[in-house]
């Protein structure tokens, strides 16, 4: 089955952590962490600062390679940053590591018995935390006035997020990326990136080793 047009930034990122191809055995530290929660927080006020592109570029690779830390990513969450009549948001590379960024930082926060285990993992919440940043970005980006910062399906996801309409919207979303045939991508360690279909799955998303 073809991957569908809606992961285009999901696969630059995924063809990326390919160009890297690093390896990485040992775990992240406290001190990466540290700095990982710091950055994703500055860049999710300053998505489009002086220094945002070497910081996010240093946070991607950082997620994609180290071994203990695994951040899904369901393209249902997706959809509305990338689809569009007219083509692709300017800015949805920026978005979508963002979106990384942000389920990665509630990882951090709030760590997995077994770190890297995603069987009891809420998905649910990894998710919102995800979204939640990415939309603040999308805020700042407003903002900042810069060129074709506006896009359409993102002031919808917007509003929906204004009228309380945006938990319901993650939680669908998540329930077709776990129950549903939808492409999903598991970044983990090891500068290894797998993507695989999931159909009628009885088990919650999972980064295949």
């Amino acid at each position: 089955m073809t991957p569908r047009p809606v992961l285009t930034a999901v696969l630059v990122l995924l063809a990326a952590a390919v160009m890297w191809g690093q390896t990485r055995n040992e775990p992240s530290t406290a001190e990466e962490r540290t700095r990982a929660l710091q950055v994703t927080k500055k860049l999710e006020h300053q998505p489009l600062g002086t220094q945002a592109t070497q910081e996010r570029g240093w946070l991607t690779k950082w997620i994609i390679e180290i071994p203990d830390i695994s951040v899904p990513v369901c393209d249902e969450l997706l959809k509305p940053l990338l689809l569009g009549e007219v083509g692709q948001y300017r800015y949805s590379k920026e978005l979508v590591a963002q979106e990384m960024a942000g389920a990665m930082a509630y990882l951090i926060e709030h760590p997995q018995p077994h770190q890297g285990d995603t069987e009891d993992q809420d998905d649910f919440a990894i998710n919102k935390a995800g979204m939640d940043s990415m939309m603040n970005a999308y805020e700042a980006i407003v903002h900042s006035a810069a060129k074709g910062a506006r896009w359409g399906p993102l002031e919808e996801l917007q509003n929906k997020r204004k009228d309380d309409q945006f938990d319901e919207y993650i939680r669908q979303a998540t329930l077709k990326c776990v129950t549903g045939e939808t492409l999903s991508a598991g970044l983990r360690g090891h500068g290894v990136c797998t993507v695989a279909w999931k159909k009628q799955a009885s088990a919650p998303v999972r980064v295949l080793p």
